[in-house]
């Protein structure tokens, strides 16, 4: 089944580019460095495929950016929290 790029999968790959960009690494270099093609990077950043934690993870420690900053604060929009509630971030509260 074919993923279909989100809110959050967007917000996180244009993250990606900002801190990419900030670091002053180019698109290929990074690829290169995490062990992923030059186009799925890409995809990543313009966030039509999905990003795994452990990229994230290695991205995090090129770019010198806590791993945390890819996802702070990302929300979901209204609808996308009333289309699926399964996709709703957790939070304290529900821990608890």
């Amino acid at each position: 089944m074919k993923h279909k790029p989100d809110f959050i999968d967007r917000e996180i790959g244009r993250r990606l580019r900002v801190a990419r960009i900030s670091a002053d690494i180019r698109q290929y270099r990074a690829a290169k460095l995490v062990g992923v093609t030059y186009q799925q990077m890409r995809k990543y950043e313009v966030g039509n495929n999905r990003v795994s934690a452990v990229i994230v993870a290695r991205l995090a420690q090129l770019y010198r950016r806590p791993v945390g900053w890819f996802l702070e604060e990302v929300t979901l929009r209204e609808e996308e929290v009333n289309a699926d509630i399964h996709t709703a971030p957790i939070t304290r509260a529900d821990c608890h």
